[in-house]
């Protein structure tokens, strides 16, 4: 048991410090084009992170968010340093109209048989209890995360089966393994995202076609920086340095388990807290939770 449990930590590590095989074959074989993905919350974090290793490895980019001149700098910053296209794309995946222009983009992509990755990234969080918090963000939530993701998905998949190539990285979370109180439409959405690519990954097997459910914990962004957690209390310096990773080792882990792995949780010691979130009892959990988070 001790020895399984040990592999299970261990091997990821191994595969996500390997070179990345699908960005080798995505780049292979292009008759001189680029390859092309679209990224959306691509303005900061780990959706930056994946935008900069992207540009290095030669691939034009479609970046989306919310905060034009945000975008700008960074297409313009990776089509200098990079000599690749970098499209900013202005949209709130929070609205529906955007939402389908958006998907609209990823559609076309699809047809003219340019897209090879949609990562779907954006997201936000809030702080506190349910019962105090606006119906309207939490809702919002539910629609960046979940609904925009199925739809984005939804529109690229007939381009990347047709091609019989291709990835889809949904950005999910540590979060999604356990209770999260102070963070439940968050955490619950996450879950979503790592059932809704396991299972579509089932379904796609031996197409080309990869999807990859990325939980990332603790990572140096502005996520933790917004002034709802801070004024819950929140402070990074009540967690040891190692639980905290930078964005950039998040997408390089991610893009070189791409085709590998389904569930891909950078870091061995996230690894960890997922395996004692499914075996240590869930109102310790909860309890562990929230004493760091909330209140």
């Amino acid at each position: 048991m001790s020895g399984a449990l040990t592999w299970k930590l261990l091997q990821p590590e191994f595969v996500q410090r390997g070179p990345s095989r699908f960005l080798a074959a995505a780049t292979a074989g292009r008759d001189g084009r680029a390859p092309v993905a679209l990224i959306t919350g691509a303005s900061a974090g780990i959706g930056a992170a994946f935008a900069r290793r992207l540009a290095r490895a030669g691939y034009d980019l479609v970046l989306v968010a919310r905060r034009s001149d945000r975008l700008d700098a960074l297409a313009s910053s990776l089509h200098q340093q990079h000599a690749i296209e970098a499209q900013p794309l202005v949209a709130d995946l929070a609205d529906s109209d955007d939402t389908e222009r958006v998907a609209g983009v990823v559609a076309e992509l699809g047809e003219a048989g340019r897209l090879d990755l949609l990562i779907n990234n954006a997201g936000f969080g809030t702080v506190g209890r349910y019962a105090d918090l606006s119906l309207r963000g939490q809702r919002d939530m539910v629609y960046v995360h979940i609904l925009a993701t199925m739809h984005l998905t939804k529109a690229a998949l007939p381009g990347l089966l047709r091609r019989r190539r291709g990835g889809i990285i949904n950005v999910a979370s540590t979060a999604g393994w356990y209770p999260l109180p102070g963070n439940a439409t968050y955490g619950a959405t996450k879950r979503y995202l790592i059932n809704f690519s396991e299972s579509l990954q089932s379904e796609l097997d031996g197409t080309g076609v990869y999807v990859q459910a990325l939980c990332p914990g603790f990572t140096y962004s502005e996520f933790h920086d917004q002034e709802a957690f801070r004024a819950s209390g929140f402070r990074r310096e009540r967690l040891p340095a190692f639980m905290w990773q930078t964005a950039e080792a998040v997408a390089e882990a991610s893009l070189n388990a791409l085709g590998r792995e389904v569930v891909c949780i950078p870091g061995l010691h996230n690894r960890a807290i997922a395996l004692l979130g499914n075996f240590a009892p869930r109102a310790i959990v909860s309890e562990t939770w929230r004493r760091v988070g909330l209140r």
